[in-house]
């Protein structure tokens, strides 16, 4: 008797154990899993360079905003130290216009020289883009508020850049995770790198098990998600990390895929206007994978 109570026992302790397992992929790090991995970074990484370019970011009024290059090739706000003038941004009661300088030879994106150009913003907020030079420029909207953004393709931010860094890719870290809907998408006011808070749509909430603890994270359209971590500050960027998920038609279980981790545009340019994680997207623990904070320079 002693025999089958000590068998029992064992046997629902094993079940019990089987139940609390974490449900980790059954992804094994092969050399498929990285190939993939690796071509999929080195897509992300081919647009994520474009923020290398960008060399300027002012938020406008309905004051006349002078703008041109200074004495450094650097573009410019400050009517003292420009020394190429380009142009003039004039509010006219509705929207934006821009007035060239006469020696500016300034281009509208059909590569046209314009004198002058309304800049009507399209559903996202954003004007036509115009060209002189290496630069380019077009307003855009954050938090209901118009900025002029400005790039230069040979801004020397991109020769000073190496390449990113990464954890080694971490099989850990690769959840089949549980995903569920909102009933209604939801709203939320979340910090920016602007200094101002922002409303941001969450569609659905991903869950997943990790060190025998369910962990929960919201989820943006399109499986957008904003993370931070232990790691955050430290190995990892201060201000969190972004990823995505495919999103399934309905309730049920998807792959999270923390090794897809990457930093946001704000960690490569003092001109971008990224989001902060909101507060139940901070995780306690350490996510020892992804992209790291440093890179190579």
């Amino acid at each position: 008797m002693k025999l089958k109570s000590t068998l029992l026992l064992a046997i629902i302790g094993c079940a019990l154990l089987t139940h609390c397992k974490e449900k980790k992929s059954n992804v094994q790090l092969e050399q498929a899993y990285l190939v993939d991995l690796n071509e999929w970074r080195e897509k992300l990484n081919k647009r994520r360079v474009a923020y290398l370019e960008l060399c300027g970011l002012y938020k406008m009024t309905k004051s006349d905003l002078v703008v041109g290059i200074d004495s450094s090739n650097t573009f410019s706000n400050d009517p003292s130290k420009i020394k190429t003038p380009i142009g003039t941004f004039k509010w006219s009661g509705e929207h934006y216009n821009f007035e060239s300088n006469i020696k500016s030879n300034v281009r509208n994106s059909s590569g046209e020289t314009i004198d002058q150009k309304q800049l009507i913003l399209d559903q996202l907020g954003d004007s036509e883009l115009l060209f002189y030079n290496t630069f380019k420029w077009r307003i855009i909207t954050r938090s209901g508020a118009p900025y002029l953004r400005i790039w230069n393709k040979e801004n020397p931010a991109i020769s000073a850049f190496d390449g990113f860094n990464y954890f080694q890719a971490n099989p850990n870290f690769i959840f089949e995770a549980e995903f569920k809907y909102f009933e209604k998408t939801k709203s939320e006011s979340v910090a920016s790198k602007l200094g101002i808070d922002d409303d941001t749509s969450f569609v659905g909430q991903v869950s997943f098990k990790y060190d025998n603890k369910i962990h929960t994270l919201d989820v943006g359209p399109d499986g957008w998600i904003m993370v931070a971590d232990a790691t955050s500050g430290d190995k990892t960027y201060g201000a969190g990390r972004y990823m995505y998920v495919n999103l399934p038609k309905e309730d049920g279980v998807i792959r999270l895929d923390f090794n897809k981790l990457y930093n946001p545009p704000c960690r490569y340019s003092k001109y971008t206007t990224c989001l902060f994680p909101p507060r139940q997207n901070v995780l306690s623990f350490e996510i020892r994978a992804g992209e790291l904070n440093d890179f190579n320079k």
